[in-house]
């Protein structure tokens, strides 16, 4: 924790060359569980397992869906591919048939993506899928219907195994409701995203919930997506525009994290060392998050011109960093 006065006098020194003080905490993901694979078709990239489904609401039922990335050079054809989950107690399990019709619809293009969802409408425009993500509308995925009204797929923890027509796993999954955030209360009507479509399946690791407004991003890149070397990068903060004009722009102050689950805390202190705004506190978060700042107190009334810094701490899996960035406001 950063003594008073020494907070005091780095935002004295911001003046002059700006101050930056990290926790001493390593930053850096393990590496263990950001195992990378060359794979050369299609994976699993995002699994919607535990929608949200009311009949005491006046909200739409979300569907639960699997999304499929094409990682390879090359076209996939998918005609004849299966999805499974694990066997039940007695041996059973479910077989879901996507694409069993041949069809020009059942080529996925190399960095495509295509979703699979359980649906008693055979139409796009009349499914639950663009009801509750809009955006799957102009995502230009392949969509491929199944004929039922849900998975089988448990809320708690089971299995997705990706088959081609030969029977042959091209992929597979055994998640578990632990693999969402520590930090979102309620992750019912949340996906689990991978980071990166190159990480390995099997590992917690690799997946973390999806942090989109909607609940989920099916048939578009994750909403926790990093570059595959930007997994383990040094934490960082920007502030653009660094000054601003409250009333004509605003200031976003944008957190670069390594992969990973965050909660975050992001204040705005004045020259003196004074908090005059709090804008997140708790706040779940993913690699990438972005706060608007518009130049307003904590009773929302104008803040003087002047230097103010904006102070970031991002905390997860055991870890821990303090950013901080100047930012002036002119009136």
């Amino acid at each position: 924790m950063m003594r008073p006065q020494r907070f005091k006098f780095c935002l004295i020194l911001l003046l002059l060359t700006g101050c930056h003080e990290n926790d001493e905490t390593p930053f850096s993901p393990v590496s263990s569980s950001l195992s990378t694979m060359i794979p050369d078709g299609p994976v699993i990239n995002e699994i919607m397992f535990a929608p949200l489904q009311s009949s005491r609401d006046a909200l739409p039922d979300q569907p639960d869906y699997i999304e499929l990335y094409n990682t390879g050079p090359d076209p996939s054809d998918l005609t004849g591919w299966v999805i499974q989950d694990c066997p039940s107690a007695s041996g059973r399990r479910y077989t879901y048939e996507f694409a069993n019709t041949p069809s020009g619809r059942n080529i996925l293009a190399p960095g495509s993506y295509a979703v699979i969802v359980p649906e008693k409408s055979p139409l796009l425009q009349e499914s639950r899928l663009q009801e509750t993500f809009p955006r799957i509308a102009t995502s230009g995925a392949r969509v491929f219907i199944v004929d039922r009204s849900r998975f089988s797929l448990n809320n708690d923890m089971d299995c997705v195994v990706l088959k081609d027509a030969m029977g042959t796993v091209i992929d597979s999954v055994a998640y578990n409701e632990g693999w969402h955030s520590p930090y979102i209360l309620e992750t019912r009507g949340r996906s689990i995203e991978k980071f990166n479509p190159l990480l390995r399946p099997q590992l917690q690791g690799s997946w973390s919930s999806s942090m989109d407004r909607y609940g989920g991003t099916p048939g578009e890149r994750n909403s926790v997506y990093l570059p595959a070397n930007k997994l383990t990068r040094n934490p960082s903060i920007t502030v653009s525009p660094s000054s601003f004009t409250p009333g004509d722009r605003v200031a976003g102050i944008e957190l670069h994290l390594p992969s990973g689950a965050y909660q975050l805390g992001v204040t705005i202190y004045d020259v003196s060392g004074n908090a005059v705004r709090t804008l997140a506190a708790g706040l779940p978060a993913g690699p990438e998050t972005r706060i608007k700042w518009d130049g307003r107190d904590d009773d929302m009334q104008p803040v003087p011109s002047g230097i103010y810094l904006a102070r970031a701490e991002a905390s997860g899996s055991g870890r821990s960093a303090i950013l901080e960035a100047r930012i002036v406001v002119a009136r």
